[in-house]
């Protein structure tokens, strides 16, 4: 007999180590993402740090695309670099409260979702309120690969969160 779980149960559940776990799992995701997409840029002709320094065009303008990592380079690196490791994080911290679980089934499953969820949400709707990120036109298509390197790599929350627990 198969027994169903209580999602509401598993969501209302307050796990602060489960939080922290998703938090790590997020920016280790977000880290392999921005890996990927850095290789894609490469392939594309931009340099390797362009998509880390796409994040930072909200708080830079367009300069913090100029090419190298002197000076204002390396300020447009690291803040485009920071500014997704904590987004990255966030998202990660909810997709683990919302998981609930281990079973890497069931967090492959959900990561490919969550994968979509982000390329839909944030790189189709929400960056593209940025103009500086819109006139870009970053092929959709590539970062849609991107995400879901994001949502696969959030299965090491399982990792994290045994890790976490460990450690009393």
């Amino acid at each position: 007999m198969e027994k169903d779980s209580d999602m509401v149960a598993i969501w209302l559940k307050k796990d602060p180590k489960r939080w922290f776990a998703g938090a790590l799992a997020g920016a280790f995701a977000g880290l392999m993402a921005l890996i990927f997409a850095s290789v894609l840029a490469t392939l594309a002709g931009y340099e390797i740090w362009f998509a880390a320094k796409i994040l930072a065009l909200p708080f830079l303008g367009g300069t913090a695309t100029e090419l190298g990592l002197s000076g204002a380079g390396f300020k447009a690196f690291l803040i485009g670099f920071i500014a997704f490791e904590l987004l990255t994080a966030f998202w990660g911290m909810i997709y683990a409260h919302f998981t609930g679980t281990n079973s890497l089934g069931a967090l492959l499953g959900m990561g490919l979702t969550w994968g979509a969820f982000s390329w839909i949400f944030l790189n189709n709707l929400f960056s593209p309120s940025f103009l500086d990120i819109r006139a870009l036109k970053i092929p959709n298509s590539a970062a849609f690969f991107v995400w879901m390197v994001y949502g696969v790599a959030l299965t090491s929350v399982a990792y994290f969160d045994k890790a976490v627990r460990a450690n009393k």
